[in-house]
């Protein structure tokens, strides 16, 4: 019998197998196409990926410079230092194949962990030698790297690599290249400039507000690795470059917020400040922000640790440790904001700035319109006090503003109306953020005009009832006397990139006028003579016109929480020149706690602010080229410039100073002058004590300074010439009645020459 297949039986094989073999052909066919043409982007990065490695190249994040090109933030490289565990498995492997009498007596995978971590934890701070030595040999099998420490400088790097050469440790030790900020300025205008976190981006200030402009763009090398992972060469390995960041120049000038932060952080020592303090210098007409300071502030280089003594007592008394910790975050990110931006407050009587040039313009009451005083003021049945305690009597508008008069206002608030109050508030800016370039500007809280009543209008009149940050405040009150136009603040003046060439530049953004020139310029009048009243109020400095508005508010919400009555936030807010304002200065302090002699609390804004805006212009406006220009008066104050008489006969020297109206006072027998007390050029009050020594190795005659703080001016004149010093007025309201000595250039206890000249600044505490 025959078993093969007849041509019936081949046929319908043939039938069967070669649809299928055509079938599988076709879906070959069908899938090679689709890798090769549908999918072909898709595998060739697949591909990529697994035949070729990249190596990130990073960008150099852009510097920040102040408005004089001054260096405030720049990155510079350095290295992360990494060890390879990996190679000591790998030694102690080949170690492991050693029979025991092939073994070195020490063994090699010892000596490398032994010499690495003596070298990382000597040259690396923070790093301990069993810290290294655990990193060394953990999970060598599976870990071809371990990061050690990052942001290490070269100098360090340099040392790590040339020990580890010299101990032949080969590429135990290996870094990666890195970017760390630097801030050379340390504190200095810390909150406006912020830090960048871990990653390298911005957080608060310009850092975060501009991050994208600093940062950059990270650049890529792309070349052909083996099997191993290991790099090949290969013509035709392909650089990204990377594309550093812009740079930016901002507004803020140096040598102003030194002077900020300088006299800022002597008022929050000498009133005890409990809640920070903010200032905020401003160009008045464009907006430019000059100097913005928050203090107790901190170091951006070293920003964790806590700068306000009062947060490190309060967190010193904590002892459990998880409440250690989130008071210590909570402190910690509070002293990062911007309390200039950030935080509310009620303005108190700088707003009446805003209430009078509003009904003012409004022309609801002009400069003559009488106001009366009665020291409270009932309004539906909800009593008002002044800040005085005693009868400001009738009073025009020059007066009532000069008086800080709370009834006045009130009444100036009802002239105006509440639609018309809303209307100002809202036109100056004051229901919206200010749109400064600064991240976390918080927006005001204030009452609606549809849920204002006759109290409501009453307190807000006088800066009681709505809650706006400073920025908010000076930048209303720059339009009350800018000519009328509020203005957007800014604190970056343009970008550029590495070439030098402008990105990006901010020009003065106006928003609207608000009231006209006229009134701009009458409430500029208004406010200088708020300052000059009286021969001088506390904000008072010879030579210079400037106006300006004291501000003392009750922290009423805060009050009813805690209980206590004696929060207040003090302000003063100043302008100059007087007549063609160029700056603008607002100085808000915090909760202060200081006391006077008699256990007072002082907290008015014309004793606790005006100190550090008076100091503040009289080096900023010198700097700004305003000089000093005094009138007769002032001049006669000022007393002589004492000549030198040194060499000269006694009784020449004598007849010299004594036409300028001096006392003379000679010591020793000797013919010539060999030495003067004052020096030469010191400016010295008429009638005042010149020593003159006349014999050589002469004995200076030596004086303690008094205590003549909390005196009046007779007072204290009556005590420094008993102290054989020389007593000058300074600046404030030495010329006021009830004025008293706030300070003197030498504290008490002092042992000085006799006749060195006690300059002593003076105030009146009648002044809300």
């Amino acid at each position: 019998m025959s078993y093969q297949p007849t041509n019936k039986m081949r046929f319908k094989l043939n039938l069967i197998i070669l649809p299928a073999f055509l079938a599988f052909t076709g879906w070959i066919l069908v899938n090679l196409f689709q890798t090769s043409i549908t999918d072909n982007n898709k595998y060739q990065a697949l591909a990529n990926e697994n035949q070729f490695g990249s190596t990130i190249v990073r960008a150099n994040r852009g510097s920040i410079y102040d408005a004089n090109g001054k260096i405030l933030a720049q990155s510079a490289t350095v290295y992360s230092i990494i060890v390879d565990p990996n190679r000591v498995y790998q030694q102690k492997a080949e170690e492991a194949k050693l029979s025991p009498d092939q073994l070195p007596k020490v063994l090699e995978s010892e000596r490398m962990v032994d010499a690495a971590a003596t070298i990382l934890s000597e040259e690396l701070s923070g790093v301990t030698y069993e810290e290294a030595a655990e990193k060394l040999t953990t999970d060598g099998a599976t870990k071809s790297w371990a990061l050690i420490k990052k942001s290490v400088e070269k100098p360090v790097y340099d040392k790590i690599m040339a020990r580890a050469s010299e101990e032949k440790l080969g590429n135990l030790i290996f870094s990666e290249l890195d970017t760390k900020r630097y801030y050379p300025q340390g504190e200095l205008a810390a909150a406006v400039i912020g830090f960048t976190n871990y990653d390298g981006d911005g957080v608060y200030g310009v850092e975060s507000y501009y991050n994208d402009y600093l940062k950059g763009v990270d650049g890529k090398v792309i070349s052909a690795t083996d099997g191993m992972g290991n790099e090949m060469p290969y013509k035709n390995d392909k650089m990204y470059e990377a594309q550093d960041g812009n740079s930016l120049y901002l507004t803020i000038d140096m040598n102003l917020q030194s002077y900020v932060e300088k006299y800022l952080e002597q008022q929050v020592q000498a009133h005890d400040v409990r809640n920070r303090a903010c200032a905020i210098m401003m160009d008045v007409n464009t907006g430019a922000v000059l100097a913005m300071a928050s203090t107790p502030g901190f170091n951006i280089n070293d920003k964790n640790s806590l700068y306000n003594p009062a947060d490190v007592r309060a967190l010193s008394q904590i002892t459990d440790e998880e409440e250690y910790n989130k008071m210590y975050a909570a402190l910690r990110e509070q002293q990062w904001k911007n309390k200039a931006i950030t935080e509310l407050y009620f303005p108190g009587s700088v707003f009446k700035v805003i209430t009078g040039s509003s009904a003012l313009e409004e022309k609801v009451i002009n400069l003559n319109t009488a106001f009366n005083c009665g020291i409270s003021m009932d309004v539906a049945g909800q009593e008002f006090h002044c800040w005085s305690t005693y009868s400001h009597g009738t009073q025009d508008f020059v007066t009532a503003m000069t008086n800080s008069c709370n009834p006045a206002f009130i009444q100036i608030g009802q002239y105006l109306g509440k639609e018309k109050f809303y209307e100002y508030f809202k036109a100056y800016g004051l229901t919206e953020p200010t749109g400064i370039d600064l991240p976390g500007e918080s927006g005001s809280i204030y009452v609606d005009t549809r849920e204002y009543g006759p109290v409501e209008l009453a307190s807000s009149s006088f800066g009681q009832t709505n809650k706006i940050t400073p920025l908010q405040m000076v930048t209303a009150y720059a339009a009350v006397v800018n000519g009328g136009y509020l203005v957007t603040p800014y604190v970056v003046s343009k970008i550029v990139d590495t070439n030098g060439n402008v990105v990006k530049t901010t020009e003065p953004s106006i928003k609207r006028q608000v009231i006209s020139e006229e009134t701009s310029a009458q409430m500029r009048q208004v406010l200088e003579e708020v300052v000059n009243t009286k021969g001088g109020s506390n904000a008072y400095i010879k030579g210079y016109d400037i106006g300006g508005k004291s501000g003392t508010s009750q922290k009423i919400d805060k009050t009813n929480e805690t209980g206590d009555e004696e929060l207040y936030v003090s302000s003063y807010c100043a302008f100059a020149p007087a007549d063609d304002p160029e700056v603008i200065l607002l100085v808000m302090v915090d909760e202060p706690k200081a006391r006077d002699q008699n256990g007072s609390l002082m907290y008015y804004g014309s004793i606790v602010a005006v100190p550090a805006v008076t100091n503040v212009l009289k080096e900023a406006l010198p700097y700004l080229g305003y000089y000093p220009e005094y009138t007769q008066a002032e001049l006669e104050a000022l007393g002589v410039s004492l000549p030198a008489v040194e060499g000269r006969e006694v009784s020449q020297a004598k007849a010299t100073l004594e036409e300028l109206s001096l006392q003379v006072t000679v010591i020793g027998d000797g013919g010539k002058v060999v030495a003067q007390v004052p020096t030469r050029g010191s400016s010295i009050p008429r009638n005042g004590k010149v020593i003159l020594y006349t014999e050589e190795n002469y004995e200076t005659n030596y004086t303690t300074v008094p205590n003549v703080i909390g005196y009046g001016v007779s007072d204290v004149n009556y005590l420094l010439t008993n102290a054989d010093l020389n007593f000058k007025v300074g600046d404030g309201a030495a010329n006021q009645s009830g004025a008293i000595a706030y300070s003197q250039n030498y504290e008490e206890g002092c042992i000085v020459p006799a006749g060195t000249i006690i300059e002593v600044t003076f105030i009146t505490k009648d002044q809300g």
